[in-house]
């Protein structure tokens, strides 16, 4: 059922560790403490494999908090929750959809970060399961009833429904150790944060945490790994890591970081002639925004050089 339902979902078969860590785990609502599984093998997977667990009755909390402290990283995750959410909308998914009770609706999603508009989709239902991805920041705020951008009167509701029945999935959690300690006392800190009388800590359901990260970070509790298993038989893991990985250094002499970086890029795109994408990572960011400004001036048109102008999606 997990490979008909994650294909449905993501559009391809699950990997070996994936399947594995459902299996193991997800299928009995006992998450492990961490996920310490190398960069580019599909660990934000973790979205699917919830939702698949939880349309099959399993007891996991109804929403899941995908927490990374890079912007560019937050956009891509809500990427893909969006696409989750397109699948579970198909025709081919209604039995999916059904099972996991949002009736008519989509699945809600929000995100929260610096220079974007919560559509609080998410606090629209608070019975229905929802994906929040967001930075350190704005998730962290919330938690400690100081949500940035947020009423005084509205904090303590972020804060009680971020703090319960919620999955914190917290990706490259060894670049932020003392906000991974936090969750970790939130996560542990039933007698001190929770409802004081016994019986009323029973209606409130857990606070859970999972920490991604692809360092070799010990945690207190399991960690799941990749096994010998998982790299002999399956071919695609395989082939991710055993990749071609290639450094060319470049010296920039007299000229300008940005200009050179610009320079680069564009020659990578054939000049503006070939669709890529290329990554450009500064160490600062007055250099990422000049650097910005002169792939800009490259792709504008110049009648003298014969070159038209090309749009680039920076």
């Amino acid at each position: 059922m997990l490979e008909q339902q994650f294909r449905l979902l993501t559009g391809f078969s699950p990997l070996s560790w994936q399947a594995r860590l459902f299996s193991k785990f997800f299928e009995r609502g006992c998450l492990p403490a961490a996920l310490d599984i190398p960069t580019g093998l599909g660990k934000t997977a973790v979205m699917a494999l919830w939702l698949i667990a939880r349309a099959q009755g399993v007891k996991l909390p109804r929403r899941l908090v995908y927490v990374v402290d890079r912007r560019a990283v937050v956009d891509q995750a809500t990427e893909i929750a969006v696409l989750l959410r397109e699948k579970l909308n198909s025709p081919e998914a209604a039995d999916l959809k059904k099972a996991l009770k949002l009736g008519d609706r989509s699945l809600p999603i929000s995100t929260l970060r610096g220079q974007h508009v919560d559509k609080r989709e998410w606090l629209e239902d608070p019975s229905s399961p929802a994906i929040i991805v967001g930075t350190v920041d704005m998730i962290g705020s919330r938690l400690l009833f100081e949500g940035y951008g947020v009423s005084r009167k509205m904090r303590p509701y972020h804060a009680g429904l971020l703090g319960a029945d919620t999955l914190v999935v917290l990706d490259e959690a060894h670049l932020v150790p003392p906000f991974e300690k936090l969750l970790e006392a939130i996560e542990q800190g039933s007698e001190q944060f929770a409802a004081r009388v016994e019986t009323d800590r029973k209606h409130v359901p857990p606070f859970r945490l999972l920490s991604l990260s692809a360092t070799g970070r010990e945690r207190a509790g399991t960690v799941f790994r990749l096994e010998d298993s998982d790299i002999k038989h399956d071919g695609n893991v395989k082939q991710r890591l055993g990749a071609k990985k290639s450094v060319t250094i470049i010296p920039v002499n007299d000229g300008k970081l940005e200009d050179v970086l610009a320079e680069q890029a564009w020659a990578l795109a054939g000049n503006g002639k070939s669709p890529i994408r290329c990554l450009v990572y500064c160490d600062k960011r007055e250099t990422a925004e000049n650097t910005k400004a002169a792939i800009q001036s490259l792709a504008k048109e110049d009648k003298k050089l014969g070159r038209p102008e090309v749009g680039p999606a920076i």
